[in-house]
């Protein structure tokens, strides 16, 4: 099972590779092509031989940091990676200032706006 060792970090990691499938088709293509790949391209910890599997589901709200930890952590040999298909709030309506702050791990943002 993979220890997280900053979750600040992971969760800034996390919400950088979400931002980056939402904001352009090229890296959702990347994504699909391979979640395993792409997530430790992106910098989340993968367990040697472990697979990323990929969550398109949509939820009404976001998943909260213990969510997103949880799934990536809890099967040995597998990792969640949730990206639903649609952002729950409005790229374009953000700021340059305000999607550097979502990217830097504060996912909450998201939800408040």
């Amino acid at each position: 099972m993979t220890a997280i060792a900053s979750p600040e970090t992971f969760v800034r990691k996390y919400s950088e590779l979400m931002l980056g499938v939402w904001r352009d088709d090229a890296e959702l293509t990347k994504l699909l092509a391979d979640p395993t790949k792409y997530a430790t391209e992106a910098g989340l910890p993968v367990d040697a031989g472990a697979t990323v599997t990929l969550d398109r589901g949509q939820k009404e709200s976001l998943f909260t940091k213990d969510e997103v930890i949880g799934d990536w952590t809890k099967t040995p040999g597998q990792h969640i990676l949730h990206v639903p298909e649609t952002p729950l709030v409005d790229l374009s309506e953000l700021t340059d200032d305000q999607l550097e702050t979502v990217a830097g791990g504060l996912v909450v943002i998201i939800i408040i706006l």
